[in-house]
């Protein structure tokens, strides 16, 4: 690093500390339920899906280059480490993540974003559809065939983010879901699922160490094939991440550097015992509407959610498992296109076969790359067979 580089690295910790300060927390607010809900996804404790979100903030804001960015275990890691965790255990999630950060610095060296220019939009989008879609079916148990008071709660879950969202516009809707159902079902003790229920919540202070199963031949290439897909999904979710905050800031940065930046903080994070991340849309959008400018903001919302582990542990074993499945459900609504049948009038037979063949074959395999990479490929033969120039 040069001394132009040091002086601009420091600028970026400098202005604003109070707002900065506010918006890390109120994005650490955010992050609370996300971080709860994925990982019964990823089948972990949620003690420990907060500890790798928090974490993970504190690291970004170290290593990242795209100021108030936020990264985070996401729905599309979540849902292809889920598997890994019920067939191996969560060490074989460790080692994958640290594989993965390892795969995601080895993308950055070699300029991936010269190769993720490549990838057409119609397969993105047929991947962020695709992803909703295995996001809405995993949360599916957590709702029906329980009990009516399940249902009853669900809709109340559904009624009370529509109304808080377009009325309380500085505490995420979710969070503030969470609070009231969590308070007036301990009120009143329907006949639930609790998280308590699902998930030993006692934490116990990680510390740095290798997994084991790094020196097993056997398990490094379980954990491998894994990590790559892992890494396809996270160096996706964080390119389209980049993209939109240079639209909102006006002010782009190195991507690759990004990707460097995001691999070594998930290789920290796998070593603590964490599980993967990536950049995530919805929520660096809220942060940079909050005010968030600069690496403080960051670090905050990290501190915050590791100190939201020890004090919160308990209070998160209260929450009914149907309102974080319902929030969830939200979130996958919102990762579906809403371009997706505008986009594809504009060229119904190429766009539509693309698209369907892209989703597809995640649906069918469950395994979000194999996708990316069989729908980009058709999609260039299928440009090459009508003869057209130009991505569409």
């Amino acid at each position: 690093m040069t001394e132009l580089h040091k002086i601009a690295y420091i600028e970026e910790w400098k202005g604003h500390y109070g707002q900065n300060i506010l918006a890390g927390i109120l994005m650490a607010l955010a992050l609370l339920p996300v971080a709860i809900a994925f990982s019964f996804i990823v089948h972990i404790k949620p003690t420990l899906g907060l500890m790798s979100c928090g974490l993970m903030m504190c690291l970004i804001s170290l290593f990242g280059k795209r100021l108030a960015m936020v990264s985070g275990p996401s729905s599309g890691i979540s849902i292809i480490g889920g598997p890994l965790v019920e067939q191996y255990g969560v060490h074989y999630l460790a080692l994958a993540t640290i594989l993965m950060g390892m795969i995601l610095f080895i993308y950055g060296l070699c300029h991936i974003d010269k190769i993720l220019k490549l990838i057409p939009n119609t397969v993105v989008m047929g991947f962020m559809n695709a992803l909703g879609l295995l996001l809405l079916w995993t949360q599916m148990k957590y709702i029906f065939g329980i009990s009516i008071a399940t249902y009853v709660v669900s809709a109340l879950t559904f009624i009370i983010i529509f109304i808080s969202s377009r009325t309380i516009k500085v505490i995420p809707a979710p969070l503030i879901t969470i609070i009231v159902l969590t308070f007036a079902t301990w009120l009143i003790h329907p006949n639930l699922q609790y998280v308590h229920d699902m998930a030993d919540i006692h934490f116990s202070m990680p510390s740095i160490h290798i997994p084991q199963e790094m020196f097993e031949l056997s398990a490094f290439f379980i954990a491998l094939k894994y990590a790559f897909t892992m890494s396809v999904i996270s160096v996706i979710q964080t390119n389209l991440t980049n993209d939109m905050m240079n639209m909102i800031s006006q002010h782009p940065t190195n991507k690759d550097r990004e990707i460097v930046g995001q691999g070594l903080s998930n290789i920290i994070v796998g070593l603590f015992g964490g599980y993967g991340s990536s950049g995530l849309v919805g929520q660096s959008k809220f942060n940079y509407r909050m005010g968030a400018r600069t690496r403080v903001a960051t670090l905050t919302t990290g501190i915050f959610l590791l100190l939201c582990v020890f004090v919160l542990g308990q209070l998160v074993g209260l929450i009914p498992m149907v309102v974080l499945a319902s929030v969830l459900i939200t979130i996958s609504l919102n990762t579906f296109d809403r371009r997706t049948f505008q986009h594809i009038k504009g060229a119904p037979v190429k766009r539509g076969l693309v698209m369907g063949l892209t989703m597809i074959l995640i649906l069918i395999t469950n395994n979000l790359a194999i996708g990316v990479i069989a729908g980009t490929l058709f999609y260039y033969i299928l440009r090459l067979f009508f003869k057209k120039e130009g991505t569409e």
